[in-house]
């Protein structure tokens, strides 16, 4: 009876355990990774605009991507799950393609070939797997660069006229489509002519001139693709942004001369980088920087891959036995040559448009070359006499990925649950945001980056629906809390229009709605101007602006608000926080029997606040009806210091005068908290 191996061929058995060690490294968590960065504001697009109109949203610099995204946004709709897999795929398809590619170049070092595939798949430096639905154009233009370099390889050994023509047109097709996905893939043109050039130049008793002439016949019908979009993208599509208008930084060159130098310092830099840190940098930023549960986890994903590792080692025969000619000595000298070309050649256009690798924020400019840095290692390794020593090299650098892409998907997973859970709160305390209000949005953790951070999730909650203006109109805009922003708010406003890739909004700084949650365990507070509701912990920026948050703007009739769970998930267990969002709703209301109604249900279901602030509603019902010694019971766990004194005495003080109290009420206000 045949044994699985015995079943498949060695490149298909090879193929199977990419696909066994690339789920390893990207599956485990994928269905916890929901919405980050700019997938907020293209989801808010495909939902308010339709799938169509992603090419609105990509008519300023690549417009082949609204292509891609309306396919994707058709099939895949709102859920993010089906974007990590499509990527997934994609990625997989990519390494299974550099195989073959490899072993038609280099067929006699498949062990060699199967390590760089495998390097190339879960390369540490490429960091924006766990981002899917932005990065979808991204991981697909790979894929059709792999494509075109495979179809480039059966275009030059094909005999007959007729299909070496549909190889070349299918090659320079794909080249077409994934240059017009990301322009800086140029590099893979390089790798191209390195392709050609070692399938051509191998002729025996042919001249050497002879033999160049080949390689330029041969490449030039395959380099039409990419010179042809050259000369559409640089003569005739205007770039509306600067950063991809090609022409704009291509005459920083011009204008300042030692451009030039300082592109060559950043090309060194950049080798260094996607080689050396992509390694470590990450690895240091995500797989070190777990907690102990999610350590332990890696440590399991890690141990399980190497176990499928050392399968495949022992099963496929260890080292290969190189005798033939293009795969000995002088193969490993091709390997290597067309490595370094490889690791340079896609890191120029990057430098050229004035761009640099930097971990994590721009990993995406280290994926082309981590195709020569995959095949360098590899070549690398094999020259490691020691079986046991290259086994274990091997097995390093693929800990070290698994690893590190375990600690990018903890990172976002904890990033899509807080972010999940802020709206949740969000909804239960609004029913209704009014028109129009400008959103101030301070998540827990680190401050945000972009508006649409913001106002893509609001706007998918309170107004969903679907329009057929162009441009899109966001109804609920967000403002990032810049200085120049806390000095319009703070002078008495100002109004800004921005539009951006075809949605458009009003900013009106003298009409704002400040939300915050100071931590990731606690309560989402909607901020009363007239009164804030500040904790010591909250960013100085939060504290300058927080007395010109209208509260007003919350429309309190009318039923809940309801998230959608594709985007946002089921609804969170009801625990403190759903109860001191109702009854913060039902305090806006004037509802005090409804506030101390669900604190006596909260507490009766073992909820407490970790917060000592959010008693505030409840401190203020106790004074609206009387109730002294609870009044007295809850300010005694409200005033933790002299700030917080402070800043209660203040929202009470407010309070006082705005509701008919007690005289006992008002006296304790005043002796007890003020004084």
């Amino acid at each position: 009876m045949q044994t699985l191996k015995q079943k498949f061929s060695p490149f298909w058995w090879g193929v199977l355990f990419l696909i066994i060690l690339g789920a390893i490294t990207y599956l485990p968590l994928v269905n916890q990774l929901g919405y980050i960065n700019d997938d907020w504001y293209l989801m808010f697009a495909g939902q308010v605009g339709g799938a169509d109109f992603f090419h609105e949203v990509f008519r300023v610099d690549r417009p082949l991507r609204g292509y891609v995204m309306q396919a994707a946004f058709s099939i895949f709709g709102m859920n993010p799950l089906y974007y990590h897999l499509s990527a997934f795929v994609l990625r997989v398809l990519s390494a299974i393609g550099l195989l073959w590619l490899l072993d038609q170049l280099w067929s006699h070092r498949g062990i060699n070939n199967w390590v760089a595939a495998l390097l190339f798949l879960v390369y540490p430096g490429f960091l924006s797997q766990v981002n899917p639905i932005d990065y979808q154009s991204q991981i697909f233009s790979l894929a059709c660069a792999i494509a075109s370099l495979m179809l480039t390889v059966k275009a030059v050994r094909a005999e007959k006229i007729w299909s070496k023509a549909i190889y070349i047109l299918s090659s320079v097709a794909l080249a077409w489509v994934y240059l017009g996905l990301v322009e800086y893939f140029l590099g893979f043109e390089a790798l191209r002519l390195a392709v050609v050039a070692i399938l051509t130049l191998r002729k025996d008793g042919v001249s050497i001139s002879d033999r160049l002439w080949s390689v330029f016949r041969a490449y030039l019908p395959l380099a039409v693709g990419a010179g042809g979009f050259l000369v559409w993208r640089l003569f005739f599509f205007e770039a509306e942004r600067q950063a991809t208008d090609v022409g704009a930084q291509l005459s920083l060159a011009f204008s300042a001369p030692l451009t030039i130098l300082r592109w060559l310092i950043s090309l060194l830099q950049d080798v260094f980088h996607v080689t050396t840190t992509a390694w470590t940098i990450p690895l240091n930023l995500f797989g070190f920087s777990l907690r102990l549960r999610d350590s332990f986890v890696g440590l399991a994903l890690m141990c399980l891959a190497l176990f499928f590792l050392f399968v495949f080692l022992r099963d496929s025969g260890g080292k290969d036995k190189e005798t033939a000619a293009g795969s000995s000595p002088g193969g490993m000298r091709e390997q290597v040559w067309t490595a370094l070309i490889m690791i340079v050649a896609g890191l120029i256009p990057v430098i050229l448009v004035n761009r640099r690798v930097v971990f994590p924020e721009y990993s995406r400019y280290a994926l082309a070359s981590s195709v020569g840095v995959a095949i360098l290692f590899s070549s690398l390794l094999d020259k490691i006499n020691s079986a046991s020593l290259r086994n274990m090299g091997i097995a390093l650098l693929l800990g070290i990925s698994v690893l590190t892409h375990h600690g990018r998907a903890v990172q976002v997973a904890y990033e899509t649950n807080a972010t999940n859970n802020f709206w949740w709160q969000a909804a239960w305390r609004a029913p209704k945001i009014e028109e129009g209000v400008t959103l101030i949005v301070s998540y827990p953790g680190s401050p945000m980056s972009e508006d649409y951070f913001a106002w893509g999730p609001a706007n998918l909650i309170y107004y969903p629906e679907k329009q057929d203006a162009n441009p899109l109109v966001v109804k609920l805009p967000a403002a990032i809390l810049t200085g120049d922003a806390i000095n319009k708010i703070t002078t008495g406003g100002g109004i800004e229009a921005p539009l951006r890739r075809g949605n458009y909004l009003e900013r009106n700084y003298g009409s704002i709605l400040l939300m915050i949650q100071t931590h990731p365990n606690g309560c989402v507070r909607f901020i009363n101007g007239d009164a804030p509701e500040l904790s010591q912990w909250d960013a100085e920026r939060l504290v300058l602006v927080a007395p010109y948050s209208q509260l007003d703007a919350v429309v309190t009739e009318g039923e809940s608000a309801q998230p959608p769970t594709v985007v946002f998930g089921d609804e969170p267990e009801h625990g403190w926080c759903y109860y001191y969002q109702k009854a913060d709703l039902a305090r806006q209301r004037g509802a005090w029997d409804n506030v101390l109604l669900l604190l006596d249900e909260a507490l009766d279901n073992g909820h407490y606040p970790n917060d000592t602030l959010e008693w505030m509603p409840f401190l203020q019902a106790y004074a609206a009806g009387g109730d002294m010694r609870r009044m007295r019971e809850i300010t005694n766990l409200v005033i933790a210091d002299k700030v917080q004194r402070v800043r209660v005495c203040q929202v009470m003080s407010d309070f006082s005068e705005k509701e008919t109290l007690s005289t006992d009420a008002e006296d304790f206000i005043r002796d007890k908290i003020c004084n």
